[in-house]
């Protein structure tokens, strides 16, 4: 009876903790989705851009050849007869967002009535209204990082540490607060994370088969989370037999096909390649995305200094808190070197504490695999496009968030949540900083 009643006080604390944590997460995003103003987060207006069209009936797209001049910043770019700066992104996003404004009965917004004569410091209500579900995007990938961190171990805390830890880094706050396709990735990438160790635990085609759709969906929604589809060869490795992993890795790839499918038949049609990769090259030379002049091609001349050199130097300084607000009223998205040092130090601390713990060793590799997949989004992209950036990397986010709670595991309580509340006094810095001022 008494251990009753022990199990039953833990658990309304567990979901006392989670519940704190969400509510502290939906406060600071909303926060700085209802202050910031409309075009200073970096890309949202091109990304709204996307969602209009579509709610206006079109199909966006980039069209090459002709020639438009828009400023944007005083800056001139030509984006062809394109839709706009990001229309080069997969749909899925912009298609969910769009039926949601749709849902609502919102008109199709233009510049002037979303607000993108930099005249207003404060969204108006239509680009609040696609704001908001953004931030629901990152409740459900904290609530998925929740479930998964759950299924690998007994501990109660170590859910709510690993919520806490992916809800409280700045980046994801501020992100979750903007109009950007990295939201769904995010919160695809922690369904990913959790139905990957559930067929861990439990094997068998169907869960291998959601796992490959839910790769697919991350297709269709940005193509740099493509790396994270390697967890469905290592998820097929784990069974025994060859046949049964070709078996396994067919059934991922069918299922894979099945929710993407359509869209790699899309860029064949219009753009002659599955992935668009050549039409896209083109397609960010002319509207300078490759962080070069107009027009210029991007090359990479010295490959090893960018993988082991610019590529690591970007993720250390701009992972954590980097820059995601692009008006100059604004102020800079860093921190200074120690306080980087200190965020870094305190994962390394976790994940070491892995060592020697009694955790399944195939979970372990599965988490490693989608956290390690998901920096390698940064490493590919630098090889195409100069203006690389590691929000990437948050794919990775919800299974690096379970290796680090599982690593703090050894301590009590009140060590663990040391690394959570670090991350959580920087974004409360931020925000002080950047939204309330």
């Amino acid at each position: 009876m008494i251990a009753e009643q022990k199990n039953a006080l833990s658990g309304r604390s567990v979901r006392f903790g989670l519940a704190c944590v969400l509510l502290v997460f939906v406060g600071l995003s909303l926060a700085a989705a209802l202050k910031t103003p409309s075009g200073v987060s970096d890309d949202e207006s091109s990304h709204v851009q996307n969602v209009e069209t579509l709610v206006a009936g079109h199909w966006y797209g980039m069209h090459l050849g002709a020639v438009r001049i828009v400023h944007i910043y005083g800056e001139p770019f030509n984006v062809g007869a394109s839709s706009g700066l990001e229309a080069h992104q997969p749909p899925l996003y912009y298609l969910t967002l769009a039926g949601w404004q749709r849902l609502l009965g919102l008109p199709v917004g233009t510049p002037q009535s979303l607000g993108y004569s930099f005249t207003t410091h404060r969204p108006n209500h239509l680009l609040l209204w696609l704001r908001v579900p953004n931030i629901m995007l990152g409740v459900l990938a904290i609530w998925f990082t929740f479930l998964a961190a759950r299924l690998v171990t007994n501990d109660p805390w170590t859910p709510v540490v690993a919520a806490s830890i992916i809800g409280f880094v700045p980046r994801f706050v501020f992100l979750s607060a903007y109009v950007t396709n990295d939201n769904l990735v995010d919160f695809l990438a922690a369904v990913l994370t959790y139905f990957a160790l559930r067929y861990t635990y439990s094997p068998n085609r169907w869960r291998l088969a959601l796992v490959g759709a839910i790769v697919g969906l991350l297709a269709v929604t940005k193509l740099s989370a493509l790396p994270l589809a390697l967890v469905v060869p290592v998820l097929a490795s784990m069974q025994r037999g060859w046949f049964k992993r070709a078996e396994l890795f067919a059934v991922g790839i069918a299922a894979f096909l099945v929710t993407s499918g359509w869209f790699l038949i899309q860029n064949t049609v219009r753009y002659g390649s599955p992935l668009a990769t050549g039409a896209t090259r083109t397609y960010l030379a002319q509207i300078q995305g490759t962080g070069l002049a107009y027009g210029v091609q991007y090359n990479v001349t010295n490959p090893v200094n960018l993988v082991f050199g610019d590529v690591p130097d970007k993720i250390f300084h701009a992972f954590w808190y980097g820059d995601v607000l692009v008006d100059p009223v604004f102020h800079n998205l860093s921190v200074p070197l120690p306080v980087n040092l200190l965020f870094w130090a305190a994962l390394a601390f976790a994940l070491l504490g892995l060592l020697g713990r009694n955790v399944s060793s195939r979970a372990v590799a599965v988490l490693a695999v989608l956290a390690a997949t998901g920096f390698l989004s940064v490493w590919i992209v630098a090889f195409q496009t100069k203006s690389y950036d590691p929000r990437l990397a948050l794919a990775g986010m919800p299974a690096l968030a379970c290796l680090a709670a599982l690593g703090l595991e050894r301590w009590k309580v009140r060590i663990r949540v040391l690394m959570p509340m670090l991350l959580l006094s920087a974004t409360l810095f931020a925000v002080q900083q950047n939204v309330v001022h």
